[in-house]
């Protein structure tokens, strides 16, 4: 089926695979809301890192694609089963978690995510089944919202920039009572915005509030409500490529869809919280995390590869579709320090829930749409909308998770640090027409960090996690899980006196027993039979420096090498396994504010380069050569509360591929040249 079509299996569960993240925070950016253990980047033994607010701000980082293309060693996909898919170190990113407590995100049909009322990005590299549960040994990301402030503050930002793109966001927040124990933070946001390609638009709005009360000293109690709309009119087809592979070379502006296309999300996420500080040094915490979304699609889009000779092969094709998804996460957990042979150590327990259900709904057009498309003088408005049928499902999709977890970190010496934990899972999936239970899952982790000096340590870790599988033996069991591990080892050191992060890793990650078709049992008609036996491979090095080189000079830089390969595979073993993961992935960032003029001027540079990649569809291959983007800032501090800033992207208008699918459709443009006037003021 072709990226961006969507069906019933691809909802209920997705194993797929790709390449290397990263992130940007201060050197001291304490990541407990990711490990759960209070504890520095430079005492974590896996790849962690933070894209943080102040990040945010200076690159205009708007939404999560945003933040994604900027970490370091990520491939980020659109347009991937109706939604972006991002991938590291070559699996499929699945793992998604809001202040620690695993969420529905990155699913069928997902919205896209707006960054106004997030403080910053926690992306965990490799596999974390010990905290989060199923999943691919890609990464998990951790979206850390917005808290009410102690004292008072508010900021306001308006923007305008190319293809008509405006924005407003205000935040405020501060204590509601004189003795500051009740708070409360409200962000809003609205965007309409154009696109480079024709027709396309968007219009958003967000809205975000939470309470803080102090029960006590030491006891908080949290609540608050995210709500997001989202109005589009979307380009499900991208552009096409000649049926031999070669590129058509149409305008970046192509628009192949009908000018009618609609993409409708709203989403309501409520959240609530309990912490407890214990005068031991203990703290507890419990978290609730709800979502309710509904999406609306109705689109009809060119699908066909094009013939060199005739210039034909393209017909316009569509349907309507309706996704209505529920989630329901609980995670709870004690963490603190206890005494063992005249040593402190760290221990950590908890246990957490995840309830989702997703249902789809399709319609057809009616008469069906078969409508020939002459790619190269192409009309969006030259087709009348036509009538629906009535909206079918074959039933809603359950999946229920839970886990019980703990881990301890112990000090076996003064430099010398072992992580050791493991998590029992239990997983259950029901459709309309099977229910998929495998048995009790154990999930080893362990770790180990020795510094070598105050400012240098090493590491070495082996984390794991499984992906479980509703394919059927002959027999009508379901297979056993996907299992995941990420070996790990790397140096990680704090230098210019603890303002900038610095670390290198190597990692090897295998994904063993992944569904492979029965030889013994040829499938009949739609009626197939798998065994277990796929094992592939992805192997590679991260470099990364990240925080403050001066007070005035900040830099994320990073580089990436993957591999990725078929070890055992009926069909494409010794081929790469994520063909469309650039083999070298550098990422570099800074911001300088010069001494003169009061420093009321700062400077930013970032540059993306990445090497080629190609993609096979039915025995074609598609390939986008290597590239490098700049991109620029400009900000001016008008007054101690005032600042302005200029971002230009793509300065140099490189014309690439962000994505490929298919010589049929779905092959994406990366964005032209842009430019964004942003003025912000914080009070």
């Amino acid at each position: 089926m072709a990226q961006g079509t969507p069906n019933v299996a691809d909802a209920s569960r997705a194993a797929a695979m790709l390449p290397a993240i990263t992130v940007t925070g201060a050197p001291d950016e304490d990541v407990s809301a990711t490990t759960k253990i209070p504890q520095s980047i430079k005492d974590t033994p896996q790849s962690i890192t933070v894209i943080d607010q102040e990040r945010m701000q200076e690159q205009n980082l708007r939404t999560l694609d945003d933040v994604m293309q900027q970490a370091p060693g990520i491939t980020v996909q659109p347009y991937q089963q109706l939604t972006t898919a991002y991938y590291a170190r070559g699996f499929k990113i699945d793992s998604f978690e809001e202040d620690g407590v695993p969420i529905l995100m990155g699913n069928t049909a997902s919205p896209p995510q707006d960054m106004s009322i997030y403080e910053r990005v926690e992306i965990l590299r490799g596999a974390n089944g010990l905290l989060h549960g199923s999943g691919n040994p890609a990464a998990t990301v951790n979206l850390v919202p917005k808290r009410p402030q102690k004292e008072f503050g508010a900021s306001a930002a308006v923007s305008a920039g190319s293809w008509d793109r405006y924005r407003a966001e205000a935040d405020v927040g501060g204590p509601l009572n004189a003795s500051g124990s009740l708070r409360g933070r409200v962000v809003a946001s609205q965007e309409d915005r154009g696109y480079f390609y024709d027709v396309g638009k968007q219009r958003s709005s967000n809205f975000y509030g939470i309470g803080e009360l102090d029960l006590g000293s030491r006891t908080t109690l949290s609540a608050g409500i995210q709500y997001q709309r989202i109005r589009s009119v979307t380009n499900m087809a991208g552009v096409p490529f000649y049926s031999d592979g070669g590129d058509i070379g149409l305008p970046r502006s192509t628009y192949l869809d009908a000018s009618w296309d609609s993409f409708d999300w709203d989403t309501t996420r409520m959240f609530g919280g309990l912490e407890h500080h214990f005068s031991n040094g203990w703290q507890s915490k419990i978290l609730v995390n709800h979502l309710s979304s509904d999406a609306h699609l109705k689109y009809a889009g060119s699908n066909g590869a094009i013939d060199r000779t005739t210039g034909l092969g393209a017909r316009l094709t569509g349907a309507a579709y309706r996704f209505e998804n529920s989630q329901t996460s609980v995670d709870g957990y004690a963490t603190g320090p206890f005494e063992l042979f005249g040593r402190t150590h760290e221990l950590l327990f908890g246990a957490n829930f995840q309830n989702t259900e997703t249902e789809q709904y399709t319609a057809s057009f009616v008469p069906a749409l078969n409508v020939p498309v002459n790619v190269f003088s192409w009309d969006p408005h030259s087709v009348p909308e036509p009538a629906l049928s009535d909206y079918r499902s074959p039933g809603s999709t359950r999946i229920d998770q839970s886990g019980l977890y703990a881990m301890g970190r112990f000090s076996l010496a003064d430099p010398l640090k072992l992580i050791v934990g493991a998590r029992l899972s239990q997983w259950k999936q029901e459709t309309p027409t099977a229910t998929t239970k495998p048995d009790t899952q154990l999930t080893p982790y362990g770790g180990l960090v020795f510094a070598l000096t105050p400012q240098w340590s090493v590491y070495a870790s082996y984390a794991q996690v499984f992906q479980p599988q509703t394919q059927a033996t002959w027999s009508g069991q379901a297979l056993n899980p996907i299992e995941g591990t990420n070996l790990e080892a790397g140096i990680k050191g704090e230098l210019a006196h603890g303002r900038l992060n610095v670390s290198l890793a190597a990692f090897d990650i295998r994904q063993r027993n992944r569904a492979q078709p029965d030889p013994a049992h040829p499938c009949v008609g739609q009626a197939c039979y798998y065994i277990t036996g796929g094992d592939v491979r992805s192997q590679g090095i991260e470099a990364e420096a990240t925080g403050r080189l001066t007070p005035n000079l900040s830099v994320s830089a990073s580089y990436t090498y993957n591999t990725t390969k078929y070890l055992k595979d009926a069909t494409s073993e010794g081929q790469p396994f994520a063909s469309f993961t650039p083999r070298h992935i550098a990422r570099l960032w800074g911001n300088y504010t010069p001494a003169w003029n009061a420093r009321r001027l700062s400077i930013g540079l970032d540059v993306l380069a990445q090497s080629d990649y190609s993609v096979q569809s039915g025995g074609t291959t598609l390939r986008q050569g290597g590239y490098a983007l700049v991109n620029a800032r400009i900000g001016y501090r008008i007054s101690r509360r005032v600042t302005a800033a200029v971002n230009v992207n793509n300065l140099f208008d490189r014309t690439y591929y962000q994505s490929l699918s298919s010589p049929s459709w779905n092959n994406r443009y990366g964005e032209p040249r842009s430019l964004m006037l942003t003025l912000r003021a914080e009070y």
